[in-house]
């Protein structure tokens, strides 16, 4: 699958951005404002926005609807393809734009298996049930939810093309990639930083997306 040499320059400048900040995550102003004094990257500003928001359930469960929903998507893109693959006995007329998707996808399973092991932050609480405390940057419904609703655009656009449901598809996505960022920001089961760094490696996935090009 090529990438358009042309188009590259918005999706590497993106890298660039969410590696940075991933690294100063890391290292800049950390200090232990986390449970079990678990120390957290920009405390400063995580510390005070945690203060203000605290725990909300009724924005958590909205969070994991969205994530929900975005499952569905997922699996209606993988319909699309397997009843492609059935009717053509081919993968490579499945197409660019359901192939990227998975590759796009796997990305995603690979950043949140990769930050799972290598924990930056630890989430700000633990959620009723929890026993242990969870890695918490990026955010991985922030992730899933970006990545899921924004690389949908592109691809709804590349195979529904001219129809009139596209643009309705469109801002249903937006909508949700909108609701779910805020809701689980304002949940208050991450650091601010984590939600913004799932923005930026959801961004980063999709610029790349874009760049494939069409079929």
């Amino acid at each position: 699958m090529k990438l358009k040499k042309n188009s590259l320059t918005k999706p590497l400048c993106l890298l660039l951005v969410t590696v940075i900040f991933s690294v100063l995550t890391a290292f800049v102003d950390r200090a232990a404002i986390g449970p079990e004094d678990t120390s957290v990257g920009f405390a400063s500003l995580n510390g005070a926005v945690a203060n203000i928001l605290g725990y909300n359930g009724v924005f958590d469960k909205i969070s994991d609807l969205v994530m929900a929903l975005a499952f569905l998507v997922v699996a209606s893109f993988a319909v699309i393809g397997l009843i492609t693959l059935v009717k053509t006995k081919s993968i490579a007329k499945v197409g660019k734009t359901i192939l990227g998707l998975g590759v796009l996808y796997l990305a995603v399973a690979i950043i949140y298996v990769a930050f799972d092991k290598i924990p930056i932050n630890y989430r700000p609480l633990l959620q009723p049930g929890e026993t242990e405390l969870e890695t918490s940057f990026p955010s991985s419904h922030t992730l899933v939810i970006c990545s899921v609703f924004g690389s949908a655009v592109i691809a709804w656009k590349r195979l529904f093309s001219g129809k009139n449901y596209v643009q309705i598809l469109n801002i249903a996505a937006i909508v949700l990639m909108v609701v779910g960022v805020c809701a689980r920001l304002l949940a208050g089961v991450h650091w601010a930083t984590d939600i913004v760094a799932g923005t930026l490696f959801s961004l980063t996935l999709v610029s790349f997306y874009a760049a494939c090009g069409k079929d």
